[in-house]
């Protein structure tokens, strides 16, 4: 096992912290394996194993009990404290669009913070106390029974299909995704990583999930996005910045754009199709891609826009399953 913060160190399963990096609760960190059991007031949440690693936290599959019902959801948890803000920024920006959607019109498409804690923080003698990492609990769409098996990422969704997907299958995720943007740009909040790992569907009923909101900012432009994850679209995000633009909800659309491209077989950093996909669609995604953020149309009317594009190509929209292989 490894130092789950500095990921250099080698370790004794009964280590009791890092003596690299001084982290204090290195079996909790790692808890991998083992459940763990987090009590938080009167409800007691179960961390289970993990299913994902990401540069600012890990996720872990997590249950719960709601009165009767045991609820599976995940816990994301902050690899290391210095990123804790970022995850009570995530939380604290949830919580404003599930406030701002009292009809749950747009909230299935978002993940909802159940609960926020801190975890580890153990004195080890000789040395200062470990500040306890974030953690947060999110839950997703009620008939998600378990998001760890029956989510996938469109990176998984890509590794799946080789070739690339067939943009009948494609068209229902960008509307989603366009709808999920529409909504957080008009309440004034930019993703700002709009990115394959980001974007989670449920391919059964085409249920959509637009995760990872630490990086998000206000859209108007007030304030300084940081760099996305995920390296090749970095030379991208860099020519945009270059032009000294202030962040808006073109950086999301541009982003999301190039990713569906990658769906569909093609080059995402490049923004270069495949021949498969028709032309008008490959014009159509030009668009979104436009340099300079005044060039691309919002959320709303690139949804409205696209409607009738594939209603002429494919004639009245229909349901196209989307076969995916099991999780193990």
């Amino acid at each position: 096992m490894t130092c789950p913060r500095c990921l250099r160190s080698p370790l004794k399963l009964k280590s009791q912290y890092c003596p690299r990096c001084g982290l204090g609760d290195v079996l909790r960190a790692a808890a991998d394996k083992s459940p763990t059991d987090i009590p938080v007031g009167p409800r007691m949440f179960r961390l289970m194993e993990r299913i994902a690693a990401g540069s600012v936290s890990n996720v872990y599959r997590c249950r719960f009990f709601e009165g009767p019902v045991e609820v599976e959801a995940v816990a994301k948890v902050a690899r290391d404290a210095r990123t804790n803000e970022l995850l009570s920024h995530e939380a604290a920006t949830l919580g404003r669009l599930h406030a701002a959607d009292p009809a749950n019109r747009y909230t299935p498409f978002l993940p909802y913070a159940e609960a926020t804690f801190g975890i580890g923080g153990e004195v080890v003698p000789g040395r200062p106390p470990p500040t306890p990492r974030q953690a947060t609990v999110l839950r997703v769409h009620p008939a998600i029974r378990s998001p760890a098996d029956e989510l996938y990422t469109l990176d998984e969704v890509r590794r799946a299909y080789p070739a690339g997907l067939d943009p009948r299958q494609a068209a229902w995720i960008w509307r989603r995704v366009l709808t999920v943007l529409g909504f957080a740009h008009s309440n004034n909040i930019l993703h700002g990583a709009v990115l394959p790992p980001h974007v989670m569907i449920e391919p059964r009923d085409h249920k959509l999930l637009l995760v990872d909101w630490c990086c998000s900012v206000p859209a108007d432009g007030s304030k300084t996005l940081r760099m996305i994850a995920g390296a090749r679209f970095i030379p991208w995000y860099k020519r945009e910045h270059a032009a000294r633009n202030p962040p808006t909800p073109a950086i999301d659309i541009a982003l999301a754009a190039r990713s569906m491209i990658e769906l569909m077989g093609g080059d995402g950093a490049a923004g270069t199709h495949p021949a498969t996909v028709d032309p008008a669609l490959q014009r159509y995604y030009g668009r979104c891609m436009s340099f300079g953020p005044n060039a691309r149309p919002d959320a709303w009317q690139l949804l409205a826009d696209f409607d009738k594009l594939i209603e002429t190509l494919w004639g009245p929209r229909h349901f196209v399953p989307l076969p995916m292989p099991p999780k193990r």
